[in-house]
């Protein structure tokens, strides 16, 4: 354990940027353990978040082990070139987990292929009609607004749908 003289350590610097990360994405430390693939505890992303565990002045240092950071790193969008500059170890198991997640979205069937071509061009005009910057943000948000059941079903908008900001032009005739 640390003396009282020293102090409770500081987190390390790995540390700090995945917590920033839990945060911007408005995690808690259990939210964002429960969404990680390997196994950790809330209470055991924290020790890792703040670099000790025990009473302050009376610390043992904790320092996540690579496979950990890594998985930690992916789950709040840490990226490996980010994590490369504190662990260099754990950035080369995250740029595995990086290569094997685009792998895997490569193998899935193109989620707009079951639309038609018209269908399709009425969404890309759409989108185009936001400046390009604001494009690819505007699309995740969208599609955590689907996932979260903001916006409806599959069967139509729900009930509660909110529009607002929506332009709302009546259907063209065909």
């Amino acid at each position: 354990m640390g003396s009282p003289e020293h102090g409770t350590p500081q987190p390390p610097p790995e540390a700090d940027l995945i917590r920033l990360a839990r945060q911007a994405r408005g995690l808690s430390p259990e939210e964002a353990a429960d969404r990680t693939p390997v196994r950790i505890k809330g209470f055991r992303w924290r020790q890792i978040e703040k670099g000790w565990k025990g009473k302050p002045g009376e610390s043992d240092r904790v320092i996540g082990p690579d496979k950990t950071i890594a998985h930690m790193s992916h789950t709040v969008g840490v990226t490996s070139a980010r994590l490369a500059e504190h662990r260099p170890k754990a950035a080369e198991i995250l740029r595995e987990i990086e290569i094997q997640s685009i792998e895997r979205s490569d193998n899935l069937p193109d989620p707009l292929g079951n639309l038609t071509a018209e269908r399709q061009r009425i969404i890309l005009e759409m989108v185009a009609e936001l400046a390009v910057e604001d494009r690819a943000p505007a699309l995740r948000r969208l599609a955590e607004r689907l996932e979260a059941g903001e916006l409806g079903t599959a069967d139509g908008p729900s009930r509660s749908t909110d529009l607002r900001g929506v332009d709302e032009r009546p259907p063209r005739a065909m």
